[in-house]
């Protein structure tokens, strides 16, 4: 099984998981046979959202975990057919070992729309990580 993980950077804290999936982020993508991960940027793997689901399913991705999702992007990556886990923590060994285990839950809608409550549910009114990189 291969795991898709956003974190923080490919190289000081790529240990770490990120706040979410995002284009302009990082990922691990973590292959349970093996037991080895391959850290990029997310943008060398997809120019953009929309193509990131057909990058990860070329990488024969089937499982992510992350911290927060929002209802939709749930919705779209459980259509797809991926398996979309709730962290726990921010660190990246220990979760992979929990959900080997089978220790991680799914996220569900309730624990999906926690976040969209914090944020307001309306995308705009959230700092997004293109609105801080183009700040820069």
């Amino acid at each position: 099984m291969k795991i898709a993980i956003p974190v923080v950077d490919k190289d000081l804290r790529s240990n770490r998981i990120a706040a979410h999936l995002s284009v302009i982020g990082y990922l691990c993508i973590y292959d349970t046979e093996s037991q080895e991960g391959r850290w990029m940027k997310t943008l060398d793997l997809a120019p953009n959202m929309g193509e990131l689901l057909p990058a990860l399913e070329r990488y024969d991705v089937s499982t992510i975990i992350t911290k927060q999702v929002q209802p939709m992007a749930l919705k779209v990556l459980v259509n797809k057919g991926f398996c979309v886990f709730k962290c726990k923590g921010d660190e990246l060994d220990t979760n992979i070992g929990l959900l080997i285990r089978n220790e991680l839950m799914l996220f569900d809608i309730d624990a999906a729309m926690e976040f969209a409550k914090v944020c307001g549910g309306e995308c705009d009114d959230c700092k997004t990580d293109c609105e801080t990189s183009s700040d820069s």
